[in-house]
């Protein structure tokens, strides 16, 4: 009787331990399958700056087990292409939500073609066609400027003579990218003369009152804005989305505006006397 007890503790010890040691394999299993379960996860290829546009070359799509995923890891290339590095990445670390700026706020850096220049210039809603531009308009940059010879002082004040104003053409069909902080999206960036397809669509929002508008140049353009702003005064005239052949245009004054000839100055005395007056 007690050989058959013992025999029935020891097949139930055996039992007890074989289901504890299935339990025991079939976790360890489980936690083995969730480290080699494979997840999509967008990686760097290269080495990346701060401040850096992402775009298909500095990234690629790998598979990592899932138990090696960092927080808010990003699986899919086209929600980082186009993003700026919010923190330098080393070649082959995963991207994540927090290594990224947050959409649509990217540098305006990013928007300028290689070559060109970005260049704000102040407007009131005057010069500024009204508060109707928007980014990805072409304008023309018009400088008007007052011209004298210094001939002599008035109440402290410097007083001048043969005085005029021009208006000038500077720059014709250039393209805004920003207006205040609200920048161009990169993809609709062109060079000047360049349209985009869509870029001077009217935005519909209603005008709206700004002090400056970021303006896409060469840097000979700069030069010509950056001078012509301190001498003179600016106004921007808004093109039509079918129109981006330059104009000729010759420098407009006062007289040949109103076609008013230039006044003959007389002399202080005729000629004749002044033969005269040397004969004496």
């Amino acid at each position: 009787m007690k050989g058959r007890m013992g025999l029935l503790v020891s097949v139930a010890a055996g039992v007890f331990a074989v289901i504890a040691i299935w339990l025991y394999l079939d976790a360890r299993e489980g936690e083995l399958l969730q480290m080699s379960a494979l997840q999509d996860v967008v990686v760097t290829t290269k080495d990346v700056l701060a401040n850096t546009a992402l775009d298909e070359r500095m990234i690629q799509v790998v598979q990592v087990p899932r138990k090696f995923l960092q927080p808010g890891a990003v699986a899919k290339a086209a929600e980082v292409v186009g993003r700026v590095a919010a923190v330098p990445m080393p070649k082959g670390a995963q991207v994540t939500g927090m290594n990224l700026l947050e959409g649509g706020r990217e540098s305006l850096a990013f928007n300028v073609p290689r070559g060109m220049r970005a260049l704000a210039i102040a407007v009131s809603d005057v010069t500024g066609v009204g508060g109707q531009l928007r980014p990805g308009n072409f304008v023309d940059v018009v400088g008007t400027f007052e011209y004298g010879i210094p001939s002599g002082t008035a109440g402290g004040q410097i007083t001048y003579s043969q005085e005029r104003t021009e208006a000038i053409t500077i720059a014709q069909n250039v393209q805004i990218v920003s207006i205040g902080g609200d920048a161009l999206p990169s993809a609709q960036a062109t060079t000047v003369g360049e349209t985009a397809e869509g870029a001077n669509a009217p935005a519909a929002v209603a005008p709206t009152a700004v002090t400056s508008v970021t303006l896409l140049l060469t840097p000979a353009q700069v030069q010509e804005l950056v001078l012509a702003q301190q001498i003179g005064s600016l106004t921007f005239s808004l093109r039509s989305s079918l129109d981006s052949a330059p104009v000729e245009l010759n420098r407009l004054d006062e007289n040949t505006f109103l076609r008013v000839p230039m006044p003959l100055k007389p002399r202080q005395q005729p000629a004749w006397r002044e033969m005269r007056g040397s004969q004496r």
